[in-house]
């Protein structure tokens, strides 16, 4: 019988030399340690009788986690996502006391596993059908740093996990941390000469490029003195940097394309407008990275001008997320030459402006006569006759001197980009002090009709406009009447000012109105606010009381009643009650206020009391 043992612990440390044999030829057989290492978890996993399932965990030291570098007897799909912090589960005691840990019993694994994060213990379930009997943890050392961990688990009852065994694969471990290292020198060895190659490469590359790029420049230096169009400086850097190119307004139209295939127009122009309003207005003015990077990578976008409310856009279409030096050079260069002539054009349309202002200046102020208007319509390129409206733009004086110019910018590039793609529309643009001024020329034969209709147009696609940059409308636009000639111009003028006085006093910061819908309320800017708001009080206040002694909704009932012409059927609907209920509330408000609304004067007085309190509190 002792002589069967002794024959037994022969054979086995003949496997066990064996074993270390085929290890060691493994790891010698490559310098690329992970091209080995999951040969040796198998080959440890089937010399071991208890061995069921093995894993092998390197330390990550960007994630600071052990990761699995190789695993046999699991599903690696999701085992591979495993990574353990140290001191988490088996694998991480191990790690970290930096010894060989044995886990007897399956009491003993599942106390450890269970320290296991929620994730990771997902994934563990994921990928074996139950958690081991038994379990050895080996760590790897290397230059007396624990770099790793050898796993083995047992999952069935025959055999358990013997002396020898751990010994065993604490051999190929010591075995795993020289191949590592050598590994590791070889690679640093690879990397050396890698860098000399790459180093006589780049030296080449930057030779070829620096020729490339100083004529890049150079070229697109010549179109900018020579103030080529966008389409030019387009097709020439979309040639060198072998990538679309296109140049936007600020709104997002393409003004010049180096290729016709314009699929991206719409994500380009929606990626623009959310620029202008993730910038709202003024507050990121001090941006560094000027480039916008579409969702998907597909695009790059260069505001021009200025950071603040560029002047335009140049985009690159590009499948990456970043260009190379050369292109990155040659495209910042393109947006420089770009961004000077839209400066340009913005700089001679200001002194057009100017130039506009003065010659309109005696024309809006009623002092031009009849001798010197044929001269100023002649420097204007515009008739005498036709039909004139005016329209000021009006920006409150509550905001910032740096909100306010960022408004303004908008407010005459909104303009600009409408009277471009309305060529049809003629309007004068120049400034009154603080105020922007639209002046609308129509032609007698198309009508006053069609002068009021040209004018709406334009400012509700202005204000729209506005509306996909800015949470809130940023000016007030006063509207004067068409008058007939550009001798009675100063009329329209003086109406669109008052209009402004009334938005200002009266209205909210951002309303549009013509001179002639404020109705008999004009009146109103003749009187001081107290005076105003006692007039409303007395005819008002014993409704206000009642509201508010009972909670009700006579108030309201009242306004939308005097809205509808007193109508009853339309009042019910809006306030969605029965029109008994509806008659019933109307005789409640006649008897509490003291009125009759059959009475004309009784409803005069109601109807401007309602209207002075609705813009004196409401707005």
């Amino acid at each position: 019988m002792a002589r069967g043992l002794l024959e037994n612990e022969a054979d086995l440390s003949k496997r066990q030399l064996h074993l270390l044999m085929q290890v060691s030829t493994i790891f010698n057989s490559s310098l690329d340690f992970y091209s080995v290492i999951q040969s040796v978890i198998e080959e440890a996993v089937s010399a071991i009788d208890a061995a069921d399932g093995g894993v092998l965990f390197l330390y990550d030291r960007n994630s600071k986690s052990l990761k699995v570098a190789a695993s046999y007897g699991f599903r690696k799909k999701t085992v591979n996502e495993v990574m353990l912090k140290s001191g988490e589960s088996m694998t991480g005691m191990a790690f970290a006391q930096e010894k060989t840990l044995h886990f007897q019993t399956s009491k003993e694994v599942s106390h450890a596993m269970d320290t296991m994060s929620v994730q990771n213990a997902k994934l563990y379930k994921q990928s074996a059908e139950e958690r081991p009997l038994s379990t050895i943890c080996i760590p790897i050392i290397q230059d007396n740093v624990c770099t790793g961990v050898i796993v083995l688990d047992r999952f069935k009852q025959e055999k358990p996990f013997t002396e020898d065994d751990i010994r065993l694969v604490e051999a190929i471990s010591s075995q795993a941390a020289i191949a590592l290292e050598n590994a590791d020198l070889y690679r640093n060895k690879e990397i050396s000469l890698e860098k000399v190659q790459r180093f006589n490469q780049t030296i080449i590359h930057q030779n070829e490029g620096l020729s490339k790029s100083v004529e890049t420049h150079q070229a697109l230096s010549d179109i900018g003195m020579e103030e080529s169009s966008f389409g030019e400086i387009c097709t020439y850097l979309g040639n060198a940097i072998g990538k679309a190119v296109m140049v936007f307004d600020p709104f997002g139209d393409v003004k010049a394309s180096s290729t016709e295939d314009l699929q991206n127009r719409k994500v380009l122009k929606d990626t623009i407008i959310n620029h202008l309003h993730s910038k709202n207005g003024y507050r990121n003015s001090n941006d560094k990275d000027q480039a916008i990077v579409g969702l998907e990578g597909e695009f790059l976008i260069f505001p021009l001008g200025r950071l603040t409310f560029p002047l335009g856009y140049l985009a690159v279409i590009t499948d990456k997320r970043s260009l190379t030096r050369f292109e990155h050079s040659a495209v910042y260069h393109a947006c420089t030459v770009a961004g000077l002539q839209l400066m340009k054009k913005e700089s001679e349309h200001k002194e057009q402006q100017r130039l506009t202002s003065e010659l309109l200046i005696n024309v809006l102020s009623e002092q031009e006569d009849d001798s010197d208007l044929s001269y100023v319509s002649n420097r204007l390129d515009t008739s005498m006759d036709g039909f004139f409206t005016a329209a000021v733009l009006d920006v409150p004086q509550e905001y910032s001197k740096e909100q306010e110019e960022w408004l303004r910018r908008c407010i005459h590039s909104a303009i600009s980009h409408l009277l471009t793609n309305n060529s049809d529309i003629q309007v004068l643009v120049t400034e009154w002090g603080r105020q922007v001024v639209l002046i609308f020329h129509q032609e007698y034969k198309k009508g006053i009709e069609s002068s009021i209709i040209t004018v709406n147009r334009f400012v509700n696609d202005f204000n729209q406009l506005i509306e996909d940059i800015s949470e809130e409308k940023i000016c007030r636009i006063g509207i004067g009447k068409p008058v007939k000639g550009l001798l009675a111009l100063h009329q329209s003028f003086q109406e669109a000012k008052k209009t402004i006085k009334f938005l200002k006093r009266f209205a909210f910061a951002g309303s549009t109105s013509w001179y002639e819908e404020l109705g008999a309320l004009r009146l109103l800017l003749n009187n001081k606010e107290d005076e105003l708001a006692n007039y409303a009080f007395e005819y008002l206040s014993p409704l206000l009381a009642y509201e508010k002694r009972r909670k009700g909704e006579l108030f309201q009932t009242l306004f939308v009643y005097l809205s509808t012409g007193q109508d009853l059927k339309d009042a019910s609907e809006q306030l969605h009650v029965h029109v008994n209920t509806m008659n019933y509330r109307i005789q409640r408000i006649q008897e509490i206020m003291n009125i009759e609304f059959n009475n004309p004067t009784d409803l005069l007085n109601i109807q401007v009391a309602c209207n002075i309190y609705r813009y004196l509190y409401e707005a």
